[in-house]
């Protein structure tokens, strides 16, 4: 749902993820039921690059990302795909099997998985529930054109 609210925040932007980890926050006893989690997760919205850190049972860190700082591996996608995903997510509170972060990178064809190492990538299957749930956290963050 793209939105002209007040209250919407631009995406893609660092203080829309941010409001993500916000959100996160909030509901501390979900993501503890979830376990711990260790990645950092790249995420590359077209050419704009963010870098989200996941340590504990949260997101600890959200930055810019030019692709020079580490990470375990990172989820690629088009902006119109990322927003049809938030948009999913927005207008049914959550994914439904199609529109998981899982689903859209095993399909391969709008969204990519890469990662230096093979262990990196792996923590993103390890870490997914977490991650899932992350992103999920989207139904309460208002989207507003970048």
């Amino acid at each position: 749902m793209t939105t002209d609210r007040a209250d919407a925040i631009s995406f893609p932007s660092t203080p829309w993820f941010r409001a993500l980890a916000d959100a996160a926050s909030a509901d501390e006893p979900r993501y503890r039921r979830l376990g711990v989690v260790e990645i950092t997760l790249g995420v590359n919205v077209g050419e704009q690059g963010y870098r989200i850190t996941f340590e504990d049972f949260g997101c600890t860190r959200v930055e810019d990302w030019d692709g020079s700082a580490p990470v375990d591996c990172s989820v690629s996608a088009d902006p119109s795909d990322w927003r049809e995903l938030i948009e999913h997510i927005q207008k049914r509170g959550s994914a439904d099997p199609e529109h998981t972060l899982n689903s859209l990178v095993l399909a391969g064809d709008r969204f990519a998985l890469t990662g230096d190492e093979q262990l990196g990538i792996d923590r993103f299957y390890r870490f997914n529930a977490s991650l899932q749930a992350f992103f999920e956290e989207a139904h309460s963050v208002p989207m507003g054109q970048a």
